[in-house]
């Protein structure tokens, strides 16, 4: 396979990945009056992103009425949500953005009002102090922020994957970029850079062994992550993964809607199971939950149920009105199996595992920014999952913003325009395209199952100082296999650098475990030979930087000592 053409371009701010969080850095970049460029590896910016098919609740902090829906009261439960391991600074500007961008999605024309009532439908979960999530039809949410991005004249180019940053003394300056159809080879220049492709997907095999069967977006793969930690940027909470409950069957979310309503798991002896272990019952955070189902599976009280039987009909007619939005084949694989939530429960499991943000909203796994979204490479920015804060669409949106506000006075006040020699752009297109003059060779796939192979057996949810180092030898030995990588056309390129991403970070999750040697959130991250956490010498941050042999490790102290909330801050009923 041979690229087709080489293409030169300039824009002043750069974003790679057209989800949430990429959109909003767009119309974020935009506003501030530069000329903006997005590329994705989706072919329809409207579908692109983890809510490509929709989405059916949201974080907002509405700030119209009850004294714990305001900013100042859920930060001051974040550092316990969290176990006191976030940078609090960046955490803040997010969520005192939530109300604003509440307002300007709405502007965009996104349906949060229940339109028989014309307020919020509300609920708690995920061991929220409030009812912080709002249960709405975000079938067409996606859409709405896409047509803005249109409107804003960014230019948009899709099936275009970015597999490299370019830098300049230390300072972003562009990206290489190839056309996943027709391998046209781009060599952007750009004065900052907003790096926003999400988390990390196909690290782990599940239950059904097919890697697209993912509860996740399958095309989040650490692109990002990736490319930040190839040129030196900082990584932090990399140790932290996350899984979700999942039907028995099936991939796909869904069972934190039906919790968030009421649903309750059972076990096989009919046991209710989950205030044993946290007094919020199934609407405890993410990690509680299935760290509790992996606990009574262990215990011999598999198979796990969700029981939706006891909800009034009124819920039971929303949750058939709304599950399909988040995940159409959900009703669909229900209506096949022939399953009636009304009449009995259903079989669940717990999925496989993404580098994403341990269960837990706020604290992200991935690239560590700042308050303006920064890293520490200069004209280089973050935002959604694929960064250190994280919130689901809401951080996607707020820091997507914000991280466009900020790449666009950098590339005003800042932004080099460097000029690139033809040898360069040669010696990078080489760089790129490099599986595509194999004739032989690993394929990408067969590589993935290799990665996945070893981070199932050795990572996994039970760590030990032995699999880590076996897991590290291991994903070391397959990066040494990396030049010999074939592709045969140009998807078969975009799987092969999806797969080099894929195997950085594992790397970055086996070393970040590895180092943190005591247990914290339940399963995103325990080490079966060091069971309890640790406050005394743990409660702070694990930092990589990517060097010739591995990762160097630091720590970041977070500042935050253990406090009883006020009476006044107790969860509400």
């Amino acid at each position: 396979m041979n690229a087709l053409t080489t293409q030169t371009l300039d824009t002043d701010v750069l974003v790679v990945g057209g989800g949430v969080a990429g959109c909003l850095a767009a119309i974020g970049a935009a506003e501030s009056g530069a000329r903006v460029a997005v590329l994705d590896k989706g072919g329809l910016l409207e579908r692109c992103g983890s809510i490509a098919a929709g989405v059916d609740q949201i974080l907002a902090v509405a700030d119209d009425g009850p004294d714990w829906d305001t900013p100042d009261y859920l930060l001051r439960h974040v550092p316990k949500l969290t176990d006191y391991i976030l940078d609090m600074k960046p955490v803040e500007t997010f969520v005192r953005g939530l109300p604003g961008m509440l307002r300007k999605l709405e502007a965009m024309g996104v349906p949060f009002r229940d339109p028989s009532t014309g307020k919020y439908f509300r609920h708690r979960t995920f061991g929220l102090p409030g009812e912080y999530h709002i249960d709405f039809d975000g079938s067409k949410f996606k859409p709405k922020i896409s047509r803005a991005v249109i409107d804003s004249k960014a230019q948009v180019f899709l099936r275009t994957m970015a597999a490299n940053i370019l830098t300049r003394k230390d300072q972003a300056v562009g990206a290489s970029v190839f056309h996943v159809r027709t391998g046209e080879f781009y060599c952007f220049r750009a004065k900052s850079i907003v790096l926003a492709t999400g988390d990390t997907n196909r690290l782990s095999r599940n239950s059904s062994g097919l890697a697209f069967d993912s509860w996740h977006c399958p095309y989040n793969t650490g692109d990002a992550q990736a490319m930040a930690a190839r040129r030196g940027a900082r990584l932090a909470n990399m140790e932290f993964t996350e899984n979700t409950i999942t039907p028995k069957g099936i991939s796909s979310q869904g069972t934190n809607s039906l919790t968030g309503l009421g649903a309750h798991f059972i076990n096989a002896k009919g046991e209710r199971f989950m205030l044993k272990y946290d007094p919020a019952g199934e609407r405890a955070r993410r990690d509680i939950l299935t760290s509790a189902i992996i606990a009574e599976t262990l215990a011999g009280n598999a198979p796990i149920y969700c029981d939706c039987r006891h909800l009034p009909a009124d819920i039971l007619e929303r949750l058939e009105e709304t599950l399909g939005v988040d995940r159409p084949s959900l009703p669909r694989w229900f209506k096949e199996k022939g399953i009636d939530l009304k009449r009995e429960p259903f079989e669940v499991t717990v999925s496989e595992f993404s580098s994403r943000r341990g269960g837990v909203y706020f604290r992200g796994s991935g690239i560590l920014i700042d308050t303006q979204t920064a890293t520490n490479i200069a004209g280089l920015f973050a935002a959604g999952d694929c960064c250190t804060v994280s919130g689901g669409i809401s951080g996607a949106a707020v820091m997507g913003y914000e991280a466009g506000k900020q790449a666009a006075i950098f590339a005003r006040n800042n932004g080099a325009e460097e000029s690139f020699q033809d040898q360069e752009i040669a010696a990078e297109k080489e760089r790129l395209l490099y599986p595509c003059r194999r004739a032989e060779g690993i394929a990408p796939r067969e590589f993935e199952e290799k990665v996945r192979q070893v981070v199932t057996d050795y990572i996994g949810y039970q760590r030990t100082e032995n699999k880590l180092r076996q897991a590290i030898e291991e994903l070391r030995g397959l990066a040494a296999q990396e030049p010999v990588l074939r592709a045969r056309d140009p998807h078969e390129l975009m799987r092969a650098h999806e797969a080099r991403n894929i195997r950085e970070v594992a790397e970055m999750v086996a070393t970040a475990a590895l180092e943190r040697r005591e247990s914290r959130g339940s399963y995103s991250h325990f080490r079966a030979d060091f069971p309890k956490a640790d406050n005394l010498n743990w409660r702070k941050m694990i930092v990589l930087k990517k060097h010739d042999s591995g990762y160097q490790i630091t720590y970041r102290s977070t500042g935050l000592t253990e406090q009883p909330p006020e009476e006044s801050d107790a969860h509400i009923d």
